[in-house]
C-alpha cells in the first residue's frame, strides 16, 4: 500500500461533519525516499499462485512468490487496500514465502530499516516475518515471537537481538520495524515506538543478500523454523536507519485508518438513564488506546466513574467525548450523551454498605475515605479531623464507624482497625523485578517473583533476600513429568481476616505476559505462619470476568466480614467483587501432577464470590512509592502494606542474612588436677534471627597450664574462636563434589569423590578419581590433593566394564561415597556408546545409568583392586530405574537411612518418546542387596517452581531434630544453577510426595556481579550439587560446586561452604566466616573456677587478672546495627540484647535531640529491635551511636557513618549486615552485670 498522505488528510476533513474528527499530526522529519516498497494494491484479492511477481513500488527489486497456499486480502486501510496472506507451516510443508530480488544492498550499504504492517495469525515460534541477508550467519530480520518475545536482530557472525516485551498482537495489524544503525545500534519498533535497543558492530554489509534474493517475506533463514502465518502489508526498505517520528510517518495512512474505525466503533450502548459507573473502553479492536473527556468530570469521570446527585436533586446530563491513538495518529469519536439519574436514599446507602472500607491494619495519619455530595461522618477512639492517629505507645486496635443520613434513611458501617504506632510501624513493599541476565542473578524466573522491602516508608525500604525473590509461583503441568514455568506480576500484600499476610497477583508467563488464568482470575499467597516464614499458594480464584484482570488488590472489609477484590480489566476499567473466604480452597484435577493426587488448589469461587462491580472500592488512598522504583535496581513495583514492627523484624529475620550478634563462654567449675578437658570447651553463639550454635575455642596455652595447676580460686582463660579457612576453589574442575569421613578400627580418613568438570566437558571425563588423605585440608589443590588422586576408573587404560556387560564410554557423573550395610559404597552414573557397547569412547548422555561399586573388607579406599565392578541399580523386576513405556536415564544416585529403613534417591528423566523434566525419585533398598530397589519408586521433588526451571537432581539427606532434609540442585548446570531444599517428619512416609515440604525460596543461589565485571571467582555463580560432611570438629562443611569459567580453566569448582541451622531448623549453606563468627567477637574468655579436691569453697579472687573481652558474659547487655553506613532520610536496625523480660527500652537520636518513641519492651528472651531514622538535613559524616542504660553507663557504642543520598549500593541490605555488625562489635565495652531489675536503656546518637 502506497502512503496516500493528501488522501487521508481529504478524508479525514470530510468526516469532521459527520462527527468523527481525525487529528492532523504536525509537520514530521523527513523521510527519505523507499528502496523498496510492496504495497499489494495492484494485485487482485484471491489465491496467488507459485512464481507470481510483487511490485516494487518503490524501485526495480520485484519479488517472487515460492510455495503454496498464498493469497491477497484486505489490508490494515480497509476498502481496497491490498495485503499479502501467508499460510504458514512447518519447516518442510511447502508454504508460500517470498524472495525479494537481489541487489538491494551492498558491501558500502550503512544505516538500514526494514519495515511492515503484520498481521500475524500466533501459535508459531520463531517464524520470521521478513528479513534482509544471505544465510543464517548475516541477517537483519524480525519475528512476531520467538522465545515468548517480539524480536528485531541484526545478525554479522554474532547476533544482537532487540528484544521486546512479549510477542506481536496476534489480533490485528501491528506495525513493525527494524531499524539498524550501521556499527552502533539495532532498534525495534512496534507501532511507532521503540520498544527496544542493543548495542551492536555488525554494518549495513549484514544485510547483503544472495545471488537468488536480497532476502525473504514470511520464511527464516534457519532451515527448522516454521513459515510465517499471518498477513503483511506495505513491506518498504530504507537506506536509512529511521527515528521514531519516521516510523510513525510512514506507518500513518494505515495508523489514521485504524485509529477512525476504531473511534468509529466506541458504543457505550443506552446512557439515557446511567446509575452505575460507565465502561468505558480503552482500547479499540485495532489496538488504538482510547481516552475520554467528560464535560463535567464531577459527575462522570474520565475513567468512567459514576457520581449521582444527591438525593432529591436532579439528574445530571454529561458530554462525554473519546480520542483514539494509534502509533501517532489521533480521531475524535462523536460525543455521547449521558444522563445520570439522581441517587435515592437507599441506592446510596446499599451502594456504601458494599463499596465503603477501610483496611484491618493502616498507618498513624491514614485519611479516611471520603464520598462526593455525601455528608459521611467518621467517629472512634482513633479518629481525628477526617484520619485515624496514634499518639503512640503501642499499636491501638478500635471501632471506627462512618455515617450518614438523608432524610428517614441512616447509614452506618462500623470496622476494626489497628492503628500502627507511628514511632514502630513499618512499610511492607512487594514488587518483581524487570528480568536482566544470570551475570545479576536477575534472570527471568527469579525476577518475576515476589520481592520484598521493608522501611519506615516505601522511600527508606531495604530489599530482603539481597533483592532475590521470596515468594515463587508453581508451574503448569501440562504432561508426564513436563512442567511449563510460570512467574507472578503486580504482586499486592494484604492481611487476611486472621491477621495472617496474604498477597494477590497475575499469574504471567515467564515472557511477562498475563497467561491464560488472567483472562478470568488471580493467584492468591497466605502466610503459613504469623512470621510469614514461608508462604502456600492456594492458587487462582475465578472473579467472574473474562475481560482480563490486571493489578488486582485485596482488602478484609470487617465491616461486612468480607474481602473487597478489585482489580482494572484489560481496557483499563476498574472493577471489583466481594469473596466471603480468601482462605477457603477446593482440589481440582491436575493430572500430571505428581502431588496431592493428581490435584492442585485454588480458592472456591462458587457461592464465595459475588457479581463483578463496575467501578473500584471506597478505600483509603495507596502510601506512595516514592523514590522507590528508581532506588531499588529494576525494581517493578506491586503494592505496598503498613505492617508491625513485630512482623517486619519478622520478615527480617527469615530473609535476610543471619549473621552473628553475640559470643558467648559458660563458666566452667572443675576440681583441682581435673582440668584436662578444658580445652574441648566450645563457645556458645547466638545470631540476628534468635539461632544458636557452637564452636570450639582455640585456647591460650599458658592459660590452661595455669588453671589445670592451680588449687583453688577463680582462672580467666582467654581463646579465639575456631574457624577453619579452605583454599578457594578447594578442588578446581571438580564439580557435584563428595566429601566422606571414614573412620575404621580407631582410623579416621578423608575421602573426595567428584565428577571431572575440566573444560566443562565432562561427558568425555575418562576417569573416577578419588582423594584419601588423614585430614580434611588434605584433600584440597593447595595441598597437593591432586596431585594425590588415584583413579580408581579409568576407561582408556584400563577399558572399564560392568557386570552388565557394557564398557564404559564417559561420564563418571556425581559420585558420592556412603556405608550402606557397612559396607563402603561409591554411587555414580556412567554414560556408554549407544551404538557400540563394548566402546570406551563416544558416550551418549542419553545413555546415563546409576551405578555401584564397594570395597571388598578390609580393602583400601584408594586400591582400585579392592573395588568391585561397577553393577547397575536396578528396579526389583531386574529393569532399569524409570518410567514404563519411554527410555530414561537415572543419576545422581544418593544413600540415607531413616527409622531404620534404607532409600535411595536419585534424578531421573525420559528421553524418548520426547523429553520430560528430570524429576527426584525415592524407593526403598535393602542394604544387603543395594543393585536392587525394594518395591516402587516414586517422585520425590517436581521441579514446580519458576527458580527450579524444570529440573531437580543432586539430592543429599541431611536428619535433624527428628526430621529428614534433602537438599537438591535446579535449574541447569550454568551460573544460573541454584539449591533448594524439601523437609519430612521421620515418623512421615517418606514414600509420599506429599509428606515433604519444599522451601518457597532457594537455600543458596548466585552472586550478583557488579556492572561489567566477571569474576567467578571473588562473586561465585550456579552453586550446587553438594554434599554435606564434618571436620575433624565435628562442624557440618557444605561441599558444593560453582561455575568456574576463568577460575583455574573453565569447568566447575569445589568449594567448603558452612552449615548453620537457623531459626526454624532451616539450614543455611552460604554463611560466611564473618557472618558465623564477627571478628570483634572472635577473642573470649573462660571463667574456670577451680574446686580443691575435698577442700572448701574457692576464692571468689581470680588468680589470673584477664583483658576486657566482648562477650565475656551471657547476661551484658550488647547493642548491634543493622548498617554502619546511612543515607539522610533512610533507617537502620539497632538490636540490643541481654536485657530483663518486659525492660523497656527509650532512645534519643543527637546531635539535635529527638526522642524515639513507642520502642517496644524487651521480649522473654530479653530482645528489642527497633528502628532508628536518619532524619532528612543530618550532617554527612562520622557519628557515635552510644547505647546505656538509666544510669548513664555506656555499654556500647556503635560507629555511623551518614553518607549522601544515593551513594549506598542498591542490592539490599544483606551487604551491609556484616559489616554493620564489625564495626559496632568492635565498639562494644565490657559492662558489669547488674542486678536483675527493671532498667531503662537510653540510646543515643552524637555528632
Amino acid at each position: 500500500m502506497r502512503s496516500r498522505r493528501p488522501a487521508a488528510l481529504a478524508v479525514a476533513a470530510a468526516l469532521v461533519g459527520a462527527g468523527l474528527v481525525t487529528g492532523i499530526a504536525p509537520a514530521q522529519a523527513a523521510v527519505p525516499a523507499a528502496a523498496l516498497l510492496y504495497d499489494f494494491d495492484s494485485l487482485d484479492t484471491g489465491s496467488l499462485a507459485a512464481g507470481a511477481q510483487i511490485p516494487d513500488a518503490a524501485g526495480a527489486h520485484a519479488g517472487t512468490l515460492r510455495g503454496a497456499g498464498a493469497s491477497i486480502v484486505e489490508g490494515p486501510r480497509g476498502g481496497s487496500d491490498r495485503a499479502l496472506s501467508l499460510p504458514g507451516g512447518a519447516a518442510t510443508s511447502g508454504a508460500a514465502f517470498v524472495e525479494i530480488a537481489p541487489g538491494l544492498t551492498d558491501a558500502s550499504t550503512g544505516d538500514v530499516t526494514i519495515s511492515a504492517w503484520v498481521r500475524w495469525s500466533g501459535g508459531q515460534e520463531c517464524s520470521w516475518a521478513y528479513s534482509l541477508g544471505s544465510s543464517n550467519d548475516r541477517y537483519l530480520f524480525a519475528t512476531p515471537r520467538c522465545g515468548g518475545n517480539l524480536i528485531g536482530a541484526v545478525k554479522s557472525g554474532t547476533e544482537q537481538r532487540a528484544t521486546g516485551n512479549g510477542p506481536a498482537s496476534s489480533t490485528r495489524w501491528s506495525h513493525l520495524a527494524v531499524a539498524l544503525t550501521s556499527g552502533q545500534r539495532v532498534t525495534t519498533y512496534v507501532d511507532g515506538e521503540a520498544v527496544a535497543s542493543t548495542a551492536t558492530t555488525a554494518t549495513g554489509a549484514a544485510t547483503v543478500g544472495s545471488s537468488v534474493f536480497s532476502g525473504l517475506i514470511g520464511k527464516s533463514l534457519y532451515p527448522g523454523d516454521p513459515f510465517f502465518a499471518g498477513a503483511v502489508d506495505d513491506v518498504r526498505v530504507d537506506r536509512a536507519a529511521l527515528d521514531a517520528e519516521q516510523v510513525r510517518a510512514i506507518a500513518a495512512p494505515a495508523a489514521d485508518a485504524i485509529a477512525r474505525a476504531d473511534a468509529a466503533a466506541v458504543d457505550l450502548g443506552d446512557t439515557s438513564a446511567v446509575t452505575a459507573d460507565l465502561a468505558l473502553p480503552r482500547a479499540g479492536t485495532g489496538g488504538s488506546s482510547i481516552s475520554w473527556a467528560s464535560s463535567a468530570p464531577a459527575v462522570v469521570s474520565t475513567d468512567g466513574r459514576v457520581t449521582r446527585p444527591a438525593p432529591g436533586s436532579p439528574d445530571a446530563t454529561v458530554t462525554l467525548t473519546s480520542t483514539t491513538t494509534f502509533a501517532g495518529a489521533t480521531a475524535t469519536g462523536a460525543p455521547v450523551q449521558v444522563t445520570v439519574k439522581a441517587d435515592s436514599a437507599a441506592d446510596l446507602s446499599a451502594r456504601l454498605s458494599a463499596s465503603l472500607v477501610v483496611p484491618p491494619v493502616v498507618a498513624s495519619g491514614t485519611s479516611l475515605p471520603t464520598v462526593a455530595g455525601v455528608d459521611l461522618r467518621w467517629s472512634g477512639d482513633t479518629v481525628a479531623n477526617g484520619a485515624l492517629v496514634n499518639p503512640g505507645s503501642g499499636d491501638r486496635t478500635s471501632q471506627v464507624t462512618a455515617s450518614a443520613t438523608w432524610g428517614a434513611t441512616t447509614f452506618s458501617k462500623t470496622f476494626t482497625v489497628t492503628v500502627l504506632d507511628p514511632a514502630t510501624a513499618q512499610s511492607l513493599v512487594a514488587y518483581t523485578r524487570t528480568p536482566t541476565n544470570d551475570h545479576d542473578a536477575n534472570q527471568d524466573t527469579v525476577a518475576r517473583s515476589i520481592h520484598l522491602a521493608v522501611g519506615s516508608s516505601a522511600d527508606t525500604a531495604q530489599p530482603l533476600q539481597d533483592n532475590y525473590g521470596v515468594v515463587f509461583a508453581r508451574g503448569e503441568h501440562v504432561g508426564v513429568d513436563n512442567v511449563e514455568q510460570r512467574g507472578i506480576g503486580s504482586p499486592s500484600p494484604f492481611f487476611f481476616a486472621d491477621g495472617r499476610l496474604g498477597f494477590v497477583a497475575t499469574r504471567v508467563e515467564m515472557s511477562g505476559t498475563p497467561d491464560a488464568t488472567a483472562s478470568s482470575g488471580a493467584l492468591v499467597f497466605r502466610a503459613e505462619d504469623d512470621r510469614g516464614s514461608q508462604f502456600a499458594e492456594l492458587g487462582t480464584i475465578d472473579l467472574g470476568t473474562t475481560d482480563g484482570v490486571v493489578s488486582p488488590r485485596a482488602v478484609w472489609d470487617s465491616g461486612q466480614q468480607r474481602y473487597l477484590v478489585s482489580w482494572a480489566d484489560r481496557s483499563g476499567q476498574a472493577r471489583y467483587t466481594t469473596v466471603t473466604d480468601l482462605a477457603r480452597t477446593e482440589q481440582v484435577a491436575d493430572p500430571f501432577n505428581t502431588e496431592n493426587d493428581g490435584t492442585r488448589s485454588r480458592v472456591v469461587s462458587t457461592g464465595n464470590r459475588g457479581d463483578v462491580i463496575a467501578g473500584s472500592p471506597l478505600g483509603v488512598a495507596d502510601p506512595s512509592w516514592g523514590s522507590f522504583a528508581g532506588r531499588v535496581a529494576n525494581a517493578e513495583p506491586g503494592g505496598i502494606l503498613p505492617v508491625s514492627a513485630a512482623i517486619a523484624t519478622a520478615l527480617a529475620e527469615r530473609y535476610d542474612r543471619v549473621v552473628n550478634t553475640a559470643v558467648s563462654v559458660a563458666p566452667v567449675t572443675v576440681t583441682a588436677g581435673a582440668g584436662d578437658a578444658l580445652d574441648r570447651t566450645r563457645a556458645d553463639l547466638s545470631y540476628s534471627d534468635g539461632s544458636t550454635a557452637t564452636l570450639p575455642v582455640d585456647w591460650n596455652a599458658d592459660d590452661l597450664a595455669a588453671a589445670r595447676a592451680a588449687t583453688q580460686g577463680i582462672v580467666m582463660v582467654t581463646g579465639t574462636v575456631r574457624q577453619k579457612d579452605y583454599s578457594v576453589p578447594f578442588a578446581a574442575n571438580r564439580a557435584d563434589p563428595t566429601i566422606y569421613r571414614y573412620e575404621r578400627e580407631g582410623r579416621t580418613q578423608y575421602l573426595f569423590i567428584a565428577t571431572d568438570d575440566t573444560n566443562n566437558n565432562n561427558i568425555a571425563s575418562p576417569h573416577l578419581p578419588i582423594r584419601v588423605s588423614d585430614t580434611f585440608d588434605g584433600l584440597s589443590d593447595a595441598a597437593g590433593g591432586a596431585q594425590r588422586e588415584v583413579d580408581l576408573l579409568n576407561r582408556w587404560t584400563r577399558r572399564d566394564t560392568t557386570t552388565d556387560g557394557r564398557t564404559i564410554a564417559g561420564c563418571y557423573w556425581a559420585p558420592e561415597i556412603h556405608e550402606i550395610g557397612g559396607t563402603l559404597s561409591i554411587l555414580f552414573s556412567p554414560c556408554f556408546n549407544s551404538g557400540d557397547s563394548q566402546a570406551n569412547d563416544g558416550a551418549d548422555w542419553r545413555t546415563v545409568q546409576s551405578y555401584i561399586m564397594q570395597l571388598r573388607d578390609g580393602g583400601d579406599p584408594a586400591n582400585p583392586a579392592d573395588w568391585s565392578k561397577p553393577a547397575p541399580v536396578l528396579q526389583a523386576d531386574g529393569t532399569a530405574l524409570g518410567r514404563e513405556g519411554y527410555s530414561n536415564i537415572s543419576l545422581d544416585m544418593t544413600y540415607f537411612e531413616a527409622n531404620g529403613q534404607a532409600y535411595y534417591t536419585w534424578s531421573q528423566r525420559y528421553t524418548s518418546p520426547g523429553f520430560g523434566d528430570p524429576l527426584t525419585w525415592i524407593a526403598k533398598v535393602d542394604p544387603a542387596d543395594p543393585t536392587r530397589i525394594v518395591g516402587e519408586a516414586k517422585p520425590v521433588i517436581s521441579p514446580s517452581l519458576s527458580w527450579e526451571l524444570r529440573l531437580a537432581e543432586g539430592s543429599f539427606a541431611m536428619e535433624r531434630d527428628g526430621k529428614i532434609f534433602l537438599i537438591y540442585s535446579s535449574d541447569g548446570v550454568s551460573p544460573r544453577y541454584v539449591v533448594g531444599g524439601v523437609w519430612a517428619d521421620l515418623d512421615s512416609d517418606l514414600m509420599d510426595i506429599d509428606s515433604w515440604h519444599k522451601y518457597n525460596t532457594p537455600l543458596m543461589k548466585s552472586v550478583p556481579m557488579p556492572a561489567g565485571v566477571w569474576d567467578y571467582l571473588t562473586y561465585p555463580q550456579g552453586p550446587g550439587h553438594g554434599a554435606v560432611t564434618t571436620d575433624e570438629d565435628g562442624n557440618e562443611l557444605y561441599v558444593f560446586h560453582t561455575w568456574g569459567d576463568g577460575v583455574e580453566g573453565n569447568g566447575r569448582d569445589t568449594r567448603i561452604g558452612r552449615v548453620h541451622w537457623a531459626a526454624g531448623d532451616r539450614p543455611v549453606l552460604d554463611m560466611s566466616k564473618d557472618e558465623q563468627v564477627l571478628p570483634a567477637l572472635r577473642t573470649v574468655t573462660m571463667t574456670v573456677t577451680i574446686v580443691p579436691a575435698g577442700g572448701s569453697s574457692p576464692s571468689p579472687e581470680p588468680t589470673t587478672q584477664p583483658s576486657p573481652t566482648p562477650g565475656d558474659s551471657a547476661s551484658e547487655a550488647t547493642a548491634t546495627a543493622s548498617a554502619t553506613r546511612v543515607a539522610p532520610g533512610e533507617s537502620f536496625t539497632v538490636t540490643a540484647t541481654g536485657l530483663n523480660a518486659g525492660e523497656q527500652i527509650s532512645a534519643v537520636l543527637h546531635s539535635t535531640p529527638l526522642p524515639i518513641a513507642g520502642i517496644p519492651a524487651a521480649d522473654d528472651s530479653g530482645r528489642v529491635v527497633f528502628r532508628v531514622t536518619v532524619p532528612a538535613g543530618f550532617d554527612q559524616g562520622a557519628h557515635t551511636l552510644e547505647v546505656a542504660r538509666g544510669d548513664g553507663r555506656v555499654f556500647g557504642r556503635l560507629a555511623i557513618e551518614v553518607v549522601a543520598p544515593g551513594s549506598l549500593a542498591k542490592t539490599g541490605v544483606g551487604a551491609t549486615w556484616v559489616a554493620a555488625l564489625l564495626g559496632s562489635a568492635a565498639l562494644l565495652a565490657g559492662a558489669t552485670a547488674l542486678a536483675l531489675r527493671r532498667r531503662r536503656v537510653i540510646v543515643c546518637l552524637h555528632g
